[in-house]
């Protein structure tokens, strides 16, 4: 029989069970009632952990960190420090009055508190972790959950009166003490931040292996903003407690001292223009640029990233593009004192650059260093500077599709590039890079590219910690670079310059494959030999 119909099997089944033309209403009550017990039971079981998801999903995507922005536009700004509802104002903060960072897991805002008990436990944080993919305490998945639980258990100790105030004093009497549950008691007296023997929550291995990649936040299904808390916590440590890993302490002396991480004397950030056959205008001898060239602390100071800075001043310079630096006047953005958690340091930082932003009258920027392009165009914006900032990829593919820069030669073997996280999953820049090494060399990719990407290990200010935990995360990332068989490693920022530069290296292939900037990249395709080193 080859007439369409009902498969037999369906047929089958249908002999088998009774006649009943109201059966999808027995089956539909059926599933009300389940469905109602269940919202029973989790109604009487509050701290029932990752039930709640079900009712919170939607309040907490909706309520997603600028939900102004259009979907996949970028993780954004990272979130000022609050006290009392509103941005804190250092110049008349007052520890013992206003709240620095978060040292209690009632002191998250009502958001993040939401955020904990959201998580779905679904761990496609946990899997995207460079962290925890090379071996380090950090899972966001697992930190997340035992902020949640931590909550819960010490709700009852909370909502009895008890509490720490910005000193650390008990808030409760010593009646309402004595009538309060002892194992909710006992966990109001955790450190948020505490080793193991010290009954801590968050270990501190834990907090300090972030490197602010946002892969956690960019895979979280219900928008979960891992970060902003993590780095809420640092900011505590750094500010109030001191304490945070040694090494770091050197970096931020040389930020309040030389404004900039090296410790690098201020009067030599011009001196990787020497040698170049044309002059570079500054900022003060020219009013008439269309762009001002922020060429930031590594691109300034550190030798590698001197050969970028170079290669984009001889290509605008090449392109007819209306430029100008600030020299002298240029002091770090502030990203690596943000993210490590001394918000004070940066707010010095950023408002002098704010200040000389605003009396250059400038209107446009092109920046070499993610960092600062996410920390100019971001979060300036806090501190009232409104400017347009652009990675010079962006610049770049823009000059080539215009036809002011044109490649001649494309590169010698294949070319895999690198997608940095503040460029990539932080600003949604992704194709721009690839445009301009398309046009260069033959472009092969990685498996774990564009948003899914994996960080190069420096990001929340680990380019100046040391990594004493498994394995090298620039380890991980070079590896995987090298196994597409590329020549050339094309990055897009300085750190990855240097971390992915150090892995290849380390491997004992620096004589094998090169790595570069995708400007320089480009340099070489248009100018061959006599492109300048």
């Amino acid at each position: 029989n080859t007439t369409p119909g009902p498969p037999r099997s369906s047929h089958a089944v249908g002999a088998i069970l009774p006649a009943a033309a109201d059966g999808p209403t027995w089956v539909a009550l059926v599933k009300i009632f389940i469905s109602m017990g269940w919202l029973i039971t989790i109604a009487l079981n509050v701290t029932m952990g990752v039930a709640w998801h079900r009712f919170l999903a939607f309040f907490n995507i909706f309520f997603k960190r600028s939900p102004d922005k259009p979907a996949g536009s970028g993780l954004g700004a990272l979130r000022p420090m609050m006290s009392q509802g509103k941005p804190l104002d250092f110049e008349e903060a007052d520890p013992e009055k206003d709240q620095f960072g978060v040292a209690q897991v009632e002191q998250f805002t009502w958001k993040g508190l939401l955020d904990f008990s959201t998580c779905t436990e679904c761990g496609r944080c946990q899997s995207q972790c460079p962290a925890w993919n090379t071996a380090k305490p950090l899972s966001p998945k697992l930190l997340v959950l035992s902020l949640r639980d931590h909550a819960y258990a010490k709700a009852p100790y909370l909502l009895a009166g008890g509490g720490k105030d910005l000193t650390g004093e008990e808030k409760a009497t010593e009646a309402q003490l004595a009538h309060m549950d002892v194992l909710a008691l006992a966990e109001g007296n955790r450190p948020l931040i505490g080793t193991e023997a010290e009954g801590g929550v968050i270990d501190p291995d834990v907090l300090w292996s972030c490197t602010t990649c946002g892969a956690c936040v960019e895979q979280c299904p219900v928008d979960i903003e891992h970060v902003d808390h993590i780095v809420d916590m640092r900011r505590y440590q750094v500010l109030i407690e001191s304490s945070f890993p040694a090494e770091a302490g050197v970096m931020l002396r040389n930020l309040e001292n030389k404004g900039n991480p090296w410790g690098a004397p201020q009067n030599t950030r011009e001196d990787w223009t020497k040698g170049l056959d044309f002059e570079v205008p500054r900022v003060g001898e020219t009013e008439d640029f269309d762009y001002l060239f922020w060429v930031g602390c590594a691109g300034a100071f550190e030798d590698r990233a001197k050969k970028t800075t170079r290669a984009v001043a001889t290509l605008l310079h090449e392109a007819g593009v209306k430029y100008a630096i600030l020299g002298e006047g240029e002091t770090c953005t502030g990203d690596p004192a943000r993210r490590i958690g001394n918000e004070f340091v940066f707010q010095m930082l950023a408002q002098q650059n704010v200040e000389t932003l605003q009396e250059a009258n400038v209107k446009r920027i092109v920046a070499t260093c993610p960092h600062c392009f996410n920390t100019l165009g971001n979060e300036y914006g806090q501190l009232g500077l409104e400017v347009e900032v652009v990675h010079h990829t962006q610049l770049l593919a823009h000059l080539v599709k215009e036809g002011k820069l044109t490649p001649v030669q494309p590169i010698e073997g294949d070319v895999t590039y690198h997608d940095p996280c503040y460029l990539g999953r932080h600003n949604r820049v992704f194709d721009a890079p690839r445009e301009v090494l398309g046009e260069a060399a033959n472009l092969v990719e990685m498996p774990r590219n564009s948003e899914r990407s994996f960080c190069c290990g420096a990001g929340g200010a680990r380019m100046w910690m040391e990594e004493k935990i498994g394995k090298r995360i620039n380890v991980e990332r070079t590896e995987e670079a090298l196994a597409t068989g590329a020549k050339t490693i094309a990055v897009g920022c300085p750190f990855c310059y240097t971390m992915i530069g150090d892995g290849v290296t380390g491997k004992g292939e620096q004589d094998n494959v090169e790595v570069i900037d995708v400007a320089s990249v480009l340099l070489r395709s248009i100018k061959g030999d006599k492109a300048p080193a």
